[in-house]
Order: C-alpha cells, then structure tokens, then sequence
C-alpha cells in the first residue's frame, strides 16, 4: 500500500507553501504543537524518535512522493521530529488549507487519511522492533525502504543505516558483509541492492517463529 501512495499528492502541490531547504533543516520537533503537514516534492527526510530514556533514534526515512507530519493536522503534538538529510523541496499545508482543499477534492482527504493511518501503524511496527537484534532491525528497514521505492536498489549509505539501527558502522558493515557473501545484497556507489527479498523477507519470518517458542 505504501508505494501506491507515492507521488499521488502531485496533482495538489499548488495548493502548499513551496520550501526550499538546506540539509540538516527542522522542520518539527517531536512534542510540539502541530499546524500543518508537508509533502516532500525533492529530497530526502529522517523521521526520529527520542524515547523515554532520552536516546535519539531514526524511524523512518521518507524519500521524494510522501507526506509527513500528518499528525499535525489534528493539532495535536507531532509524535516524531523530522529533519531533512539532503537539500529538500518540501510543500507546506496548513490546518486552512487542507480544509480548503477537502472542500474541492474529496479524494484529497481520502489520501492523507490512508496516508496517516500508514505512518501510525509503521510507527509502532518499527518502535516494536528497536530492542530486537541488529539483523532483524536491518532486514525490516531494507524491506520497508524497498516497498517505499518500488525497487530493490535503495539510495542510502551504510552510515545512515547505523543511525537508524542505533548501532555502529561496523557491527552494520560485518553483517552486510554476511549477506553480501550469501548474494542477498551488492553495495556500490553509497547504494544497497537487495538481490533476495524472499531470503530477507525469512530473516524477520525466522526470528517471528523463535520469538513463537520462546514465548510458549
């Protein structure tokens, strides 16, 4: 469902704020009031989470074609902080113009409810996964990116891939370098190519039946 959702807000791109931004931009902060969401035209977004022990972590990586920040459309504290990774061309909607625009185009708030109903569940999904091994955490967000691009060649370094595990390069390097060696991946040019989805698809399915046991 994810990847049909992408790029399906173009045609209402004239109704937001165009924004140009530098890398490294905030554009909300988790806990705080929200009066509008964005829609990332260009570029590239981090989604993170701070817990309740105060660790930062990246969720969530939005690429070019989605929405964020839908929660503050309900005014109401924006769960996640989002800052942009590259420089970015995002479109801004405020609470007025969304309801302007549901005023026009019904379909316009059919799309962003399904869109914000998506985020909430993968949310809590990826929350779920964060004190799980590095692998399984790896194997979820590589699937996940996979399904937000459509493709299996995913534009993202392996540093970035530690931060949003929460770990170091290394312990990411090493098991990429597993992988690579059992043709699930190819790394090349700052990129990840996965080459076995079902094979990655059973790392996250073989941890699910352990877990299954032990709990029985």
């Amino acid at each position: 469902m994810e990847n049909l959702l992408r790029y399906q807000w173009n045609p209402y791109l004239f109704y937001g704020q165009k924004r140009v931004l530098k890398k490294n931009h905030l554009l909300f902060r988790q806990g705080e009031r929200g009066n509008g969401f964005y829609f990332v035209a260009e570029g590239h977004v981090n989604i993170k989470i701070i817990s309740d022990q105060g660790i930062e972590r990246i969720v969530d990586y939005i690429p070019e074609g989605f929405l964020i920040g839908e929660q503050g459309i309900l005014e109401k504290p924006y769960m996640t902080t989002a800052i942009t990774e590259t420089k970015s061309i995002l479109y801004y909607y405020s609470n007025e113009t969304f309801q302007e625009m549901c005023k026009e185009h019904q379909d316009a708030g059919t799309l962003f409810m399904n869109s914000l109903i998506q985020k909430i569940r993968l949310l809590a999904e990826t929350v779920s996964l964060l004190n799980t091994p590095v692998e399984l955490q790896m194997a979820h967000f590589l699937l996940k990116l996979y399904h937000k691009y459509g493709s299996s060649q995913l534009p993202i370094s392996q540093t970035s891939l530690a931060q949003y595990i929460g770990t170091s390069r290394i312990s990411i390097y090493k098991i990429l370098q597993q992988w690579m060696k059992k043709d699930l991946i190819d790394i090349r040019n700052r990129s990840i190519d996965l080459l076995d989805i079902k094979q990655i698809e059973a790392i996250i399915k073989n941890d699910s039946i352990i877990s299954t046991k032990e709990a029985t």
